[in-house]
């Protein structure tokens, strides 16, 4: 080797940081509670139901990101499904077929065309687009449950059988 150059094992490998562990601990523990729970014991909205799995059970009154957008509008809303933007942005027909020719675009056509199935998956996009941005490929975030009801509502499966958050495959 040149120089004074020595490998050093771990080097670069990030440290661990307890609080943050211990929050993750507290918040997993706080997600199972969720599903033995009343849903008035954690929805702030009052709009929400009971979801299948504990990392669903989620307030849009308890994410950053989506009370940013509640708060700036001039009378902040009690839910985003009250957001004067929700309609316009995640449910409206033509702004999903428009966020459909984007996707397109990018990343290919979809393979269901159309159908309720392929409407509810855009409308979930377009809610994390507006809410989180772009967030790459295989990054995922829970939507709250009131805005899945929501959209589910408005373009419902024919055998009632949704998917359910799903962790990216790595």
């Amino acid at each position: 080797m040149a120089g004074d150059q020595t490998i050093v094992p771990f080097a670069f490998d990030p440290e661990s940081d307890p609080e943050a562990e211990a929050q993750a601990v507290q918040q997993q523990t706080a997600d199972q509670q969720r599903l033995q729970q009343n849903v008035s014991e954690w929805c702030q909205c009052g709009i929400c139901e009971i979801m299948p799995t504990e990392r669903e059970n989620r307030c849009c009154m308890e994410i950053p990101q989506v009370t940013a957008l509640l708060g700036e509008v001039a009378a902040e809303p009690a839910c985003m499904l009250d957001h004067p933007g929700f309609e316009p942005v995640c449910l409206n027909v033509n702004s999903l077929q428009t966020a459909g020719r984007v996707y397109r675009h990018h990343f290919g056509s979809l393979r269901l065309r159309r159908t309720h199935r392929h409407f509810r998956y855009l409308a979930y996009r377009q809610f994390v687009a507006w809410c989180w941005g772009f967030l790459g490929r295989r990054i995922r975030v829970v939507i709250p449950a009131c805005v899945v009801l929501r959209i589910r509502a408005e373009y419902p499966d024919d055998e009632g059988h949704c998917t359910g958050f799903r962790l990216p495959r790595v």
